[in-house]
């Protein structure tokens, strides 16, 4: 059987078809050229690294990765986190074709892997731009979407893909998406490609996957940003709450802990509602709380019956300015991470360089120290009056039996002095 094609119909489809792809790509494309103008390059080193700063098993001196700004007359400049480091860090950054220039760490938030780094305006490029952020909660899945940044040191560059969902993962909420997303490529735009809008912040991808990235919303960051401007903390809320997943339901609200008044409350119970406002996750918990002042209220659900508590909050630590020891070699300073327990962990060993007194002498990274010198410490100043002048301090730390355990034994430790000093660094 031989078809036959009319041929003014068929051009006709022709030209129809490609005045809808053509457009398309040119603003595709365009979207992507004006990245370049407002995507950086991050260098960051750190001499005394805090345990965010880690890998699980080395200690990491430098590192690369990307950022955009989004506040051109502030020269503000938004990336990841663990790209900007936990707070003691030293960081400097390069538009395209231009030299690295120094910048200041003013904002730090680990819960959601984000952060804000300020340069001089007047050292910005005049071709520099801002990047325009989406702010809406809810992105369409299937939506074609550009991760833009440096991966595997490729400068200023693209790679496209969807996002294949909106979803809850190891306790974040984030972006996932087909987009190759690579080392070097942290911190920078995850581009939607239909409106040019930065819908995510590039964050990661999961290990041994293929091709799963991961982003951070970007109307987290819309918030953070606007408290910051109207000069409020943006710092999330110690909440007394620990969650427990359902694995069958993929619920994740509901209740293993409520700690309140010295009494464990609430197990097994739904969080359901903070200040009235309907939550899912714990991250929707997070969002509403942040900017918030006074007593928050939480409302739980069991068995068809609410109850709801007062609870008055306050923000985590800001580790921008986070006090600490250096111990011979040992960071010692408050833990900061999502707490295994409610327990405290004031003296935690955050890092040890390598070759140190302290690496030499047994003093280990992740445990924490419970007495020096046969006292009690209260306070790191505490610690460093007791050691001050010393060669030789007794020291008893106490460590996981595995690094995902919860039982812990004690460790005796004689620390020597032998090239090493002890400094307490007040911020």
């Amino acid at each position: 059987m031989i078809i036959k094609f009319d041929k003014i119909k068929y051009t006709s489809l022709l030209v129809l078809f490609f005045s809808f792809i053509f457009p398309i790509n040119a603003f595709a494309k365009s979207f992507i050229d004006d990245a370049s103008n407002y995507t950086v390059r991050f260098r960051v080193l750190v001499d005394h690294p805090f345990v965010e700063d880690t890998d699980e098993d080395e200690i990491i001196k430098s590192w690369v990765g990307a950022g955009f700004v989004v506040d051109k007359s502030l020269g503000l400049i938004v990336t990841n986190a663990h790209v900007s480091g936990a707070g003691n860090t030293y960081i400097k950054v390069a538009f395209k074709g231009e030299r690295f220039i120094k910048s200041e760490l003013i904002y730090v938030d680990p819960e959601l892997d984000i952060a804000l780094v300020k340069v001089n305006p007047e050292m910005m490029p005049e071709r520099s731009k801002e990047g325009t952020l989406g702010c809406n909660k809810i992105i369409k899945n299937g939506t074609a979407v550009a991760a833009y940044g440096h991966p595997k040191g490729l400068k200023f560059s693209a790679s496209r893909g969807i996002i294949s969902k909106q979803r809850f993962l190891y306790g974040k909420e984030v972006i996932q998406t087909d987009a190759a997303i690579n080392s070097g490529n942290s911190g920078g735009p995850l581009i939607d490609l239909e409106t040019g809008l930065i819908v995510g912040i590039n964050k990661s991808s999961i290990k041994k996957s293929s091709g799963i990235g991961l982003a951070v919303p970007s109307y987290l960051v819309c918030k953070i940003l606007d408290l910051y401007k109207a000069g409020k903390s943006p710092l999330p809320m110690e909440v007394p709450i620990k969650f427990a997943k359902d694995n069958e339901t993929d619920e994740y609200n509901r209740v293993s802990e409520l700690h309140l008044n010295g009494k464990i409350l609430e197990i097994g119970s739904s969080l359901i509602k903070v200040n009235d406002q309907p939550i899912k996750t714990p991250a929707d918990m997070s969002y509403i709380l942040r900017g918030f002042e006074g007593e928050a209220k939480f409302t739980f659900k069991n068995k068809g019956v609410e109850k709801s508590y007062l609870i008055k909050l306050q923000r985590k630590q800001n580790s921008i300015y986070r006090d600490y020891i250096n111990l011979a070699g040992a960071v010692i300073s408050k833990e900061n991470l999502e707490k295994i327990s409610m327990v405290e962990r004031p003296f935690y060993i955050h890092s040890v360089k390598e070759g140190s007194d302290a690496d030499i002498y047994g003093m280990w990274k992740s445990c924490w120290i419970k007495y020096v010198d046969s006292n009690i410490p209260k306070s790191l100043e505490d610690i460093y009056k007791i050691t001050k002048g010393k060669k030789e301090i007794d020291i008893m730390t106490s460590c996981y039996t595995s690094r995902k355990g919860f039982l812990t034994l004690d460790y005796y430790v004689r620390l020597v002095l032998e090239k090493d000093r002890i400094e307490y660094i007040n911020r």
